[in-house]
């Protein structure tokens, strides 16, 4: 099963992020789930810098390019309540994994990367061989996902943990620099966490 997703970042300010967050929970999400063939949903924030990152899931590519007239404003009015900028990315997801028996989650690693075309496939491959059974071995890891952008040679990385002690107790490789040359972009940490992602496991390793 291929599934694709849309990132919308937001740079708002550290003063408007939980009135963002608050109508993202109560208004954007179930308007946005309730949308035809929408699969999932989640949103990411920091609070000291007021950056957010809302992510939505769609069974098909067409889904999702068809959602833009009903979503644009639900993105307006969320960049006006966080009085920021907007920058939207589409990715196709390539891996998704979750311990079903976790906690909730409260902290995210995302790991932003450049990986070349030609090397997209391996890149996830690697992911799945090696830092999937990493991941799984820290206590407190909650789920991982991979987006790809195979055209803009991108890829980003999101692990999800119980908490910022069970983050910092991730390894080396688990969710960072893979052995395929592949440059770190940026890396960043969450404290806000709203998972409503119903994206099936596509990573049994």
């Amino acid at each position: 099963m291929t599934v694709f997703a849309r990132t919308v970042t937001y740079q708002g300010r550290s003063d408007t992020i939980d009135r963002g967050v608050s109508f993202i929970r109560d208004d954007a999400v179930p308007a946005i789930l309730a949308m035809p063939r929408c699969i999932g949903m989640s949103a990411i924030a920091q609070r000291q810098t007021g950056l957010c990152i809302v992510t939505t899931a769609w069974e098909s590519e067409e889904a999702m390019h068809s959602s833009v007239v009903k979503i644009r404003p639900i993105r307006d009015r969320i960049a006006r309540t966080l009085e920021g900028t907007v920058e939207l990315e589409e990715w196709r997801v390539a891996a998704m994994d979750r311990r079903y028996d976790s906690k909730t989650a409260s902290c995210v690693r995302v790991t932003w990367l450049r990986v070349p075309r030609e090397a997209t496939e391996a890149f996830v491959d690697d992911f799945a061989a090696v830092s999937l059974p990493a991941l799984r071995a820290i206590r407190g890891y909650c789920s991982a996902s991979v987006l790809v952008n195979p055209q803009w040679g991108r890829a980003a990385i999101t692990v999800a943990y119980e908490s910022a002690d069970a983050a910092d107790r991730r390894l080396s490789r688990s969710d960072g620099r893979h052995q395929l040359g592949s440059d770190v972009i940026d890396v960043k940490v969450f404290d806000h966490v709203m998972p409503h992602l119903r994206v099936p496991d596509l990573a049994s390793y």
